[in-house]
């Protein structure tokens, strides 16, 4: 099956940012066995808070309508949805809401998220573990004062990041080394690759010779095929 998608739009973005334009025409031919699913994923032009989700259904070679919508279009668009947020799954005539649910729920159905419930649990105690990260980080990207968003990056990156990995270092050796639920591949391993990779581009290159076994998943999943494919195919967005 022939899998071609094209996107081409512009959108406009003020996000604590310059004001930028992103314009792009996107184009893809994977030819391979895709899963036909009916979902579409709504969200920005962005990878943001959808790209965990987008990568998943990469990895499971999943056919879905990937919607990058404008932001001239969002204020309508959010008096539609019953949480007003977006990344929105819609599927099987339903729509689900909240990031880490579509997530979540895309690993479960497309064999992601472990054969066991305990390699189940075993992948959310890994995903979950991010938001200690992110309790930490999201205040650098709220504050508008210059000085103490140079403050709180600072700690954020001499204390806080590095006291995570060697964290997530010590669960994944628990684990046996290679990944961080049931001895395979999940999505709690490409949620961990996405978001160092993310926090790379935020708060720069971070220094993971105390993490051996993590520095190894990192290359694993980003070396994964179908990674590699979606990785070299998306839309080049600021973040």
């Amino acid at each position: 099956m022939i899998f071609d998608h094209k996107v081409t739009t512009e959108l406009y973005i003020n996000w604590g940012l310059s004001a930028r334009i992103i314009s792009y025409s996107f184009t893809s031919s994977i030819t391979s066995s895709l899963i036909m699913s009916g979902i579409k994923l709504t969200y920005f032009n962005l990878k943001g808070r959808a790209e965990l989700a987008r990568l998943i259904l990469a990895q499971a070679e999943v056919e879905y309508e990937d919607c990058r919508i404008e932001k001239e279009e969002w204020p309508e668009l959010k008096k539609t949805l019953a949480l007003g947020q977006l990344p929105v799954l819609e599927v099987e005539g339903q729509t689900i809401g909240q990031s880490m649910t579509i997530a979540r729920y895309l690993a479960r159905r497309f064999g992601l998220a472990g054969k066991t419930d305990l390699d189940a649990a075993e992948a959310d105690q890994a995903v979950d573990a991010l938001n200690d990260l992110m309790n930490n980080v999201s205040p650098i990207m709220r504050e508008k004062d210059e000085e103490k968003k140079a403050e709180l990056k600072k700690k954020v990156q001499t204390e806080t990041m590095p006291s995570w990995m060697k964290m997530m270092e010590a669960l994944l050796t628990s684990k046996g080394g290679n990944h961080f639920a049931g001895n395979q591949l999940t999505w709690a391993d490409i949620a961990i690759y996405h978001s160092i990779g993310m926090f790379k581009g935020m708060l720069g290159e971070p220094n993971m010779e105390e993490c051996p076994n993590l520095q190894k998943l990192m290359e694993t999943v980003k070396s994964l095929p179908n990674i590699k494919k979606w990785e070299e195919a998306r839309p080049n967005t600021p973040f």
